[in-house]
């Protein structure tokens, strides 16, 4: 060690200037979802799962609220009493909420469809499969909201369990991704005066988001955050009751607005419901949520397609809001979340898989593109682990891979490369050229928030050398996110060791941008 200490001191002082550390203000949020392990599984399962989440870094754990699934058969007599559902139906959701807060994990609760067949439109066209999405009633929703506001409220005591007082659960989304078919519909239909074909689903989410954050108000939960939208990135280009809805299109629609980002008028305000801003006012929102799959491309693919909001489309998602905030559409100077985000691999899924380095490399600059953007205050990881295929088909069948495989581990368990570029991600923003500027972007995930962190910065010039310390420093952002300036760059590889506690000491190598 004293050997190799000295050798990087001369290279140090032959081409480095000291480096600095770059206080980053983000207040970005580590999010992750995997509701097979988080929701569906033994209790055992559950609690692991949060473990190593938690041993990750993670802030906040994404888990839904399903109507349909946890309400009971008929229409109860008073539907915003939590003792009016099933004890056996709400204790995995009761379990899991308990198990996050038992870890130190913030829960977001994704409030979501479909609706219990009392609760759903009447007389769906007969093309719809999926009628538990049909026109569901924003009344009876708004009940459910209020009901599981009331139950996760930090007061209320659950004697089906124990008696066990169930944690407060503070941020909420409202429906999960409207503006696709199989979640909300009609996406469109047929107007009666017009023989046109026309948006609904954004009118519709408009209703349902209003009754929830009226539940979640009266339940005593004004102040959490309540988030709209859940909207995933794609749509069609024809419009129809079952073609999803292009993201920014949904967004327009539901805020009343035209494609120049103006208010709509006449005949097109009335029908997009328009007059619900006047009757009931602005969508009173904590942030919007989004899904912003880049699918196979990079992340800083930009779409052709004006209407799609892909990760390197963020600016167009903050133009609709300031234009909403600007007609009074809502309140506020909005923040975006993304909730729902990751890259499949190949192997396992042939069709809609990249690379498992690939995934890695893609993962961290990812999560550097929403870090850049100063109106995300969080990003999610969907999957820890890789759901199984569907075994009911023909490994040859495309549908055999339909299920996710966007997991830190493969099915098996096994980690993949993304896992410890998860952990703790480092990224080069400038080509890495002899004698010229160099920035490194990273983050120590597992850090305690608030907590400096120590790291080493260390290079070699090349995978048979070993790795040499250039320069200690100390991380002062909150959520451990850093920037380090080099004034001159050596050639080869660099990463950060992370001086952790109890001797955790960790490394991530720099991903090429």
């Amino acid at each position: 060690m004293r050997r190799r200490l000295g050798i990087a001191a001369v290279v140090v002082a032959a081409v480095l200037s000291p480096a600095s550390v770059a206080a980053a203000s983000s207040r970005q949020e580590s999010v992750f979802e995997d509701d097979d392990l988080l929701l569906h599984s033994p209790a055992a399962i559950v609690d692991s799962t949060m473990a190593e989440l938690r041993a990750l870094g993670v802030d906040r754990v994404r888990l839904p609220a399903l109507w349909r699934d946890l309400a009971p058969a008929s229409r109860p007599r008073d539907a915003t009493d939590p003792a009016a559902y099933p004890a056996a139906r709400m204790a995995t959701l009761d379990y899991s909420i308990n198990s996050a807060s038992a870890h130190g994990l913030s829960v977001l609760l994704n409030v979501r469809g479909g609706a219990p067949a009392w609760a759903r439109g009447a007389h769906p066209p007969r093309k719809i499969a999926d009628r538990d999405a049909y026109k569901p009633d924003a009344k009876a929703f708004g009940d459910f909201v209020r009901m599981l506001g009331r139950r996760y409220s930090g007061t209320y005591v659950d004697t089906d369990a124990g008696p066990v007082l169930l944690p407060r659960v503070d941020a909420w989304s409202l429906w999960n991704e409207p503006n696709w078919a199989g979640l909300l519909q009609p996406q469109s239909e047929r107007d009666p005066r017009t023989k046109r074909m026309h948006t609904y689903a954004p009118r519709l989410y408009r209703k349902l988001y209003y009754a929830g954050q009226a539940g979640l108000r009266a339940a005593g939960h004004a102040a959490d955050v309540i988030l709209l939208g859940e909207t995933a990135p794609l749509g069609d280009t024809s419009v129809g009751v079952t073609h999803p809805i292009y993201a920014a299109r949904f967004y327009r629609d539901l805020f009343c607005l035209n494609a120049r980002l103006k208010p709509l008028k006449g005949l097109a305000a009335r029908l997009d419901g328009c007059g619900d801003f006047a009757r009931k006012g602005p969508l009173a929102t904590k942030g919007l949520a989004h899904h912003p799959y880049p699918v196979l491309a990079a992340p800083e693919f930009k779409s052709i397609l004006p209407d799609e909001i892909r990760l390197a489309d963020g600016e167009r998602l903050v133009r609709i809001l300031d234009a909403a905030r600007r007609y009074k559409r809502v309140t506020g100077r909005i923040p975006i979340w993304y909730t729902e985000f990751g890259y499949q691999t190949n192997p396992p899924d042939p069709y809609r898989g990249v690379t498992p380095r690939r995934q890695a490399a893609w993962t961290v600059r990812a999560e550097r593109l929403a870090f850049s953007n100063p109106r995300v205050l969080a990003f999610d990881q969907f999957l820890l682990r890789d759901t199984g295929p569907q075994t009911q088909y023909p490994a040859s069948d495309r549908r055999y891979w339909s299920t996710y495989q966007t997991g830190l581990r493969f099915a098996s368990g096994r980690k993949k490369p993304v896992y410890n570029a998860y952990r703790l991600p480092l990224l080069a923003l400038d080509r890495i050229r002899d004698g010229r500027p160099l920035r490194l972007w990273g983050m120590v995930r597992p850090g305690a928030d608030g907590v400096r962190q120590s790291i080493r910065i260390e290079h070699r010039a090349s995978a048979k050398a070993e790795w040499a310390p250039i320069q200690t420093l100390e991380v002062r952002n909150a959520k451990g996110y850093f920037t380090v300036h080099l004034a001159h760059a050596i050639p080869g590889q660099y990463r950060f060791v992370w001086l952790g506690h109890d001797g955790d000491v960790a490394s991530a190598p720099a991903t090429r941008r």
